[in-house]
């Protein structure tokens, strides 16, 4: 059943009213005394609102009332919205017009009557709305109290998510296991199915088995599938391919998804993951079997259903039958979620906390989710209450689990329960984009900031509202994943709200209480002149649209100004005639959230500055847009703005430093001062300067352009939100000698703030790099890339938190100054040189002057030497392991050598300890004649690449060469010219 959700309503509407700048509004005394009189009404409602919430599941008087109150309060948000943007758009023309007195005393004169008459059109409008509150208010003969909302502190954004909590499946994981690995059938690919009940843990059970160490060994290809309802042959192929390869395969013909998977899997021993399956149709099952054939004997698909019809399909493999956890096990899971794995030592607290799992039936799901209810009540005196007062209708079945879920809803504070249900707009199974909720969150008003959006996010997760948590490099939440039990929760709480529709042959009409609607699969429909949207209905109260585009020949712009309230648009435009749309944005006042789908599109139009409320402005799908509008200063609430990654830009529009709200700006562009068509509109390095909001990453480009006597300070240095930053050069025509000192003085003065992560420095002129850059001690990754004057870099090794380093095409590089350390050619082994203490990748190329570097026995992810000096490879793998935790290079996975003209061999200690190594590619090495006996030793090694090497080639060869004994045992073994 839908629920009203009112208090976040409330609120906005108060706080709307609490942020009017009085001195710049209300020249009309009624206005004034209607908006005061607004404020009272909305108070006394919402002090009765969260009591009429909690009551609306039992007495359906209050949820007629409140579906009443909830039409009425969303008018009052949306004029008090339009009331609030008119007034900072007077403020704004205000400010933009000359100061001159007699000028301003003209301009005054001009918009005071337009002023007047608006504002008395307000007052009628605020009165009616607040006539409407007081009817609405009045109309009830129930009683309601009182009731303070029961905010709950949110984790700050620094706070991890807590992990995901596995209790009671180690026989479960060890049985699967055991079935994929050992057994044998005559069938090339066989089926094995973990069939279950909603909410048991079967896709966590599924992760479990495909992490194993023994399923890693047995499949040279693992690929993982999420299915849900939908068992498309072509799309399952689709994205088998993408989870193979990580890129995108769709809009290929089926014939060219069939060759490209058979040239993945033909002769491969791989083990396929089918998530979530419901397809009952062996014809359906046979049409995917057919492409799974060519694998080699002993491949396995590994399948989750509710289904046991689906599990009969498998055939070959028994299905194995999950089953609910043990009281013991249900037990144990409470308390580590509840009480943080403190067991209470009172026998009353056991005795109720497992009559509260009675409810539960076992379901992983429902335990969590309880649990999430429970952590935050006193155990003692509060589990009793909640276990009579509200557990006690439900009857402890499996089919109430969703009645256990709900009760955890209940008792989430409005916002999470406004966040929660919104959330029935995104797919099931799909990898919800954190960033994007949140930004979608805050465009609905149901959060006020980012870092908040953030809080409630890791609440819903800590009460397993949401799952699958998964962060970036830098430790950002990315993506999450709610479960379909959880999903369907989401759209029985948001009922007609929000409306998910196919847009097949016949449109759908929407209820008149529909606030978001996704829409799907659009026809070419050649409408009037209300285009596609005529037959949808009334859509003037819409907040979110997703997915809208247009194929109709006439006025396409007249259809979006039927969405007037529309404050989340995501746009996919498909033809190059909609410029009539992209005009009409600049009429959508009431819009947060802007996404635009339009490849082609070049130029945004400068209409859309109207926009002053405007949050977020994501460009990401439009690769070719040349620039931004010209007058983007004027947005003065911009938060985000996202860019494709390979957009070129000439400049930065002048006055973007004026975005002090600004905390995503992929890239600034510094622009040429020669140029006398930008200089005037080109924003220079010095607006950067009070952008200090900005955080995640930032790419400056085209550093050759600004001259370092135009910045004063550092224009960095308070930007403490930055995590990633990338410094590009690009220059005018001047001397090498004043570009290396430029370039040299402009780096300082980029000096970044200490904690930054990630440093990337391209095409840099100067000799020498900073020494500030060894005293980042945050710092995980950095990057030295064309910077082909650079002699020293300062001494790395002292960044303590470094774990990947990329040098690339510094061909004057020699390493770390001489005042760091020394060592000639006979110091191989000596365990004095300076390290890399967490260093866990590394890649050089093209740096064929490079010697002089600390060494790196910690690398483990991978280690790739193209065209330089093999010498720190043999030290590092020569050191001693007494001073180490462990054996140098013992823990690397991934090892690629390629034109090392220094590398005579690879010395027999060294070898014997990469015992994890995977992969070994060498390429081009000349003098490299033999690999060692200790070749032998590495059994972990899968891949062996040898590529014109013909003293190695010969020594390899299968069956005849000296080596081959020393490397059989490898899988793949490739050796060419």
């Amino acid at each position: 059943m839908a629920e009203v959700i009112l208090v976040p309503v409330a609120k906005q509407i108060l706080g709307k009213l609490a942020n009017l700048a009085w001195d710049q509004v209300a020249l009309v005394w009624s206005l004034r005394n209607e908006l005061e009189k607004l404020k009272g009404t909305v108070s006394t409602i919402q002090a009765v609102l969260r009591d009429a919430e909690e009551k609306q599941g039992h007495n359906h008087q209050i949820t007629v009332w409140l579906e009443k109150l909830s039409d009425v309060m969303y008018d009052a948000d949306d004029l008090l919205d339009d009331f609030s943007t008119e007034t900072r758009r007077q403020k704004a023309a205000g400010a933009d017009s000359t100061t001159a007195s007699c000028c301003s005393v003209v301009c005054f004169l001009v918009s005071f009557p337009k002023r007047f008459l608006y504002e008395h059109g307000m007052a009628r409008a605020i009165r009616a709305i607040r006539e409407k509150l007081d009817d609405v208010k009045n109309d009830r003969e129930f009683h309601l109290d009182e009731l303070a909302e029961r905010e709950q502190a949110l984790p700050l954004e620094t706070d991890p998510c807590p992990p995901n909590i596995v209790v009671g499946r180690e026989a479960d994981r060890e049985e699967i296991v055991r079935l994929l690995v050992h057994s044998d059938c005559e069938s090339n690919v066989s089926v094995v199915t973990i069939v279950g009940m909603g909410g048991l843990g079967k896709t966590t059970l599924a992760q479990l088995v495909f992490e194993h160490e023994a399923v890693k060994a047995r499949f040279d290809l693992t690929v993982w599938v999420y299915v849900s309802q939908s068992f498309d042959v072509k799309a399952l192929l689709v994205k088998m391919l993408q989870s193979m390869t990580g890129e995108s395969q769709a809009g290929l013909q089926l014939a060219v998804l069939q060759e490209k998977l058979w040239d993945k899997i033909r002769d491969k021993r791989f083990l396929a993951v089918f998530d979530d399956v419901w397809e009952e149709s062996a014809r359906s099952w046979e049409d995917l079997a057919k492409y799974l054939m060519v694998g080699a004997a002993g491949s396995k698909v590994l399948v989750t259903t509710r289904s046991t019809k689906v599990a009969e399909l498998g055939g070959v493999v028994m299905p194995y039958f999950l089953e609910g956890l043990s009281e013991d096990e249900s037990w144990d899971l409470l308390v580590r979620k509840a009480l943080h794995g403190e067991a209470q030592q009172c026998l009353d607290v056991e005795r109720t906390g497992r009559e509260i799992l009675k409810k539960c039936c076992g379901v992983p799901l429902a335990v969590s989710t309880i649990a999430g209810v429970l952590s935050s009540r006193d155990p003692k005196s509060e589990w009793s209450l909640l276990l009579r007062d509200e557990l006690s209708s439900i009857s402890g079945e499996e089919n109430h689990i969703m009645s256990t879920l709900r009760l955890s809803f209940n008792h989430l504070p409005s916002k999470l329960k406004h966040c929660f249900s919104y959330c029935k707009l995104f797919g099931k199974g799909d990898d919800l984009d954190v960033p994007r909720m949140v930004q979608l969150w805050m465009a609905q008003g149901y959060v006020e900031s980012d870092d908040e959006g953030l809080g409630c996010l890791k609440t819903l997760v800590c009460r397993s509202f949401f799952q699958e948590v998964k962060v970036d490099e830098l430790g950002n939440l990315w993506t999450c994943k709610m479960h379909d039990l959880m999903h369907d929760l989401a759209s029985s709480i948001a009922g007609e709200r929000i409306e998910i529709l196919e847009m097949s042959s016949i449109l759908q009409s929407i209820s008149s209480r529909t606030r978001h609607v996704v829409l799907f699969g659009f026809s070419n429909y050649d409408g009037d002149d209300d285009g596609d949207y005529g037959l949808l209905g009334d859509v003037s109260k819409v907040r979110t649209l997703m997915g809208y585009s247009s194929y109709s020949k006439r006025d396409r712009g007249r259809a979006l100004h039927n969405f007037k309230r529309v404050r989340a648009l995501r746009m996919l435009i498909k033809d190059s005639d909609s410029c009539e749309i992209l005009r009409a944005l600049g009429e959508l006042k009431h819009l947060r959230f802007l996404a635009l789908g339009w490849r082609g599109l070049e130029r945004v139009p400068n209409t859309i500055t109207k926009l002053l409320n405007l949050q977020v402005l994501d460009l990401r799908a439009c690769r070719y847009i040349e620039e931004l509008p010209k007058d983007v200063r004027k947005l003065v609430d911009l938060k985000h703005i996202y860019l494709h990654e390979y957009v070129e830009f000439a400049h930065m529009p002048k006055g973007i430093g004026e975005l002090t709200s600004l905390q995503t700006l992929p890239i600034f562009v510094v622009g040429h001062k020669g140029d006398d068509e930008t200089a005037n509109g080109a924003a220079g390095l010095e607006e950067l300067r009070e952008l200090n909001s900005l955080g995640g990453e930032l790419k400056i480009a085209n550093l050759g352009h600004a001259e370092p006597v135009t910045v004063s300070g550092y224009v960095l240095k308070n930007k403490l939100r930055l995590q990633s930053l990338v410094l590009k050069w690009g220059y005018p025509d001047y001397d090498d000698a004043t570009r290396s000192a430029n370039d040299e003085e402009m780096l300082e003065m980029l000096r970044p703030h200490p904690d930054l992560k990630k440093l990337e420095i391209h095409a840099y002129q100067g000799v020498n790099l900073p020494n500030w850059l060894s005293t980042m001690t945050n710092l995980v990754d950095f990057k030295l890339i064309n910077c082909v004057e650079c002699e020293y870099l300062p001494p790395l090794h002292l960044c303590p938190s470094l774990k990947k380093l990329h040098i690339s095409c510094c061909t004057k590089l020699l390493g770390i100054r001489d005042d760091y350390f020394y060592f000639s050619d006979d110091d191989a082994g000596n365990d004095d040189f300076p390290c890399f203490p967490a260093l866990s990748s590394l890649k050089i190329t093209f740096c064929d002057m490079l010697k002089r570097m600390p060494l790196f026995p910690t690398v483990d992810a991978q280690l790739e030497l193209d065209e330089c000096w093999a010498y720190p490879l043999l030290c590092t793998m020569m050191m001693k392991s007494s001073n180490l935790s462990s054996p140098p290079l013992s823990q690397l996975s991934s090892l690629l050598l390629v034109d090392l003209d220094d590398l005579e061999y690879l010395p027999e200690e060294g070898v014997c300890n990469l015992t994890s190594l995977q992969k070994l590619v060498i390429r081009r090495c000349p003098r490299l004649a033999t690999l060692p006996p200790a070749m032998r030793r590495l059994t972990c090694l899968q891949i062996l690449i040898i590529k014109g090497c013909p003293l190695l080639k010969e020594r390899c060869r299968e069956g005849e060469g000296e080596d081959w004994p020393n490397i059989s045992h490898i899988p793949s073994v490739e050796l060419s010219d």
